[in-house]
């Protein structure tokens, strides 16, 4: 069971700029590019299907 909850807990600032090098911090602390979070994605959306 999933529940959605369609805001942020915490407000978070929006930047002037994007920042790739941030971006590419997040993103490698939720399991990288083809890390855990895109395989979750992958099956959940096959599992779906």
């Amino acid at each position: 069971m999933f529940k959605r909850i369609n805001r942020l807990p915490i407000a978070l600032p929006v930047p002037k700029h994007p920042d790739a090098n941030a971006a590419a911090a997040v993103q490698e602390l939720l399991g990288g590019r083809f890390g855990e979070m895109s395989t979750l994605n992958n099956y959940l959306v096959q599992s779906s299907n």
